[in-house]
């Protein structure tokens, strides 16, 4: 299998058309250049026909089977996409697998993933469709993270013959992070108003809107990071996008206990212990933390003590009291108070656009 990001793909789709793609993410955007990249492709190689099917329990896999089984001079070739769910059940196993079998040269399948966990590809009908297309493309498209965006806006600028200082970079990060889709229209819109391609950041900051969107799980990764501007900021944007209170506190309550449950001391210890780290990766592994996601955990532990961590505990509960019992206006402001709380002590921040 071949693993490249979408901005490879063109170049990977001009050496040679692969029989099999997997688009694993879920930006819009990327997904949409990746499938639209891979169809004009495949145009050139008489796929003139494309079909998408999202699976869901309802999906008649027996329409999907004949399609692949329909060749002929009467026939097209064609493009089958798949749109699958993040679980894949062992009928939907099943369903893939008979699928697999049932491929030949007149189809070119794409198979939409929101992730792919070592499991997935531990099963039968993700290792029978690498035996079927040994060079089958992954593509990675997945939002890139706020260390990732300014080399993204860097690369996306270059491609558009736009040179772009890194004050600009930094301005467009801030107000577009997680909403490729704004921020590739607000480029487009400079390269017209400004066609020598040359950006900076009063000009851009005449175009710029904020534009960004986040979720309960970025606020909840900042505060493991302990980064207290950032934290502050998607709450913010959070409140301002109603998002219902509860659901932030059901994030953290669990990234919480994760914390907790990691932190299980083997031994006598004092409240103002530190939490311990040698035992962090088997942990990891035991809890099955995401790969991703264990650098904000380590980061947790290094800056936490057992007594901080039972008083956010404590601070959790009465938020959500104060959400579920009292429907208390102030919900926002504790949730704030939490944010300062779980942040105390973390140092200063390097970057503060992020």
């Amino acid at each position: 299998m071949i693993r490249t990001y979408p901005e490879q793909l063109n170049q990977s789709l001009q050496k040679k058309l692969a029989k099999l793609y997997f688009l694993v993410g879920q930006d819009p955007l990327l997904l949409n250049e990746c499938k639209d990249a891979i169809h004009h492709n495949a145009l050139v190689h008489g796929f003139d026909e494309k079909q998408l099917i999202e699976i869901e329990n309802s999906t008649n896999w027996n329409d999907i089977f004949d399609r692949c089984q329909s060749i002929g001079l009467f026939f097209n070739k064609q493009v089958l996409t798949l749109v699958l769910p993040e679980t894949l059940n062992a009928n939907l196993q099943k369903h893939l697998l008979e699928l697999i079998s049932l491929l030949n040269d007149d189809i070119l399948l794409v198979l939409q993933l929101p992730k792919l966990a070592k499991s997935t590809e531990k099963q039968k009908w993700f290792e029978q469709a690498n035996q079927y297309e040994p060079q089958a493309v992954l593509v990675n498209c997945q939002t890139p993270s706020i260390e990732q965006l300014p080399r993204w806006i860097q690369q996306r600028a270059k491609a558009m013959s736009l040179q772009i200082d890194e004050s600009a970079i930094q301005l467009l990060c801030y107000n577009y992070e997680n909403n490729l889709l704004a921020l590739k229209q607000n480029l487009q819109l400079l390269a017209l108003l400004y066609p020598e391609g040359k950006l900076n950041y009063q000009r851009i900051q005449a175009t710029v809107e904020s534009c960004s969107v986040f979720t309960p799980f970025q606020w909840t990764d900042a505060l493991l990071e302990g980064k207290l501007n950032r934290a502050k900021r998607i709450l913010e944007e959070l409140q301002s996008e109603e998002v219902q209170p509860i659901i932030l506190l059901r994030t953290l309550q669990k990234d919480v206990l994760t914390l907790l449950e990691l932190a299980k001391p083997q031994q006598k210890f004092s409240l103002n212990s530190a939490l311990p780290v040698h035992q962090l990766r088997e942990n990891f592994d035991r809890l099955k933390v995401w790969q991703n996601r264990r650098p904000f955990f380590t980061q947790a532990f290094q800056r936490l003590t057992y007594a901080k961590l039972y008083e956010i505990i404590q601070c959790l509960a009465n938020i959500e009291r104060q959400a579920k019992q009292e429907f208390s206006s102030d919900v926002w402001q504790e949730l704030m108070n939490i944010t300062m709380l779980i942040c105390q002590h973390s140092g200063k921040e390097k970057v503060r656009l992020n």
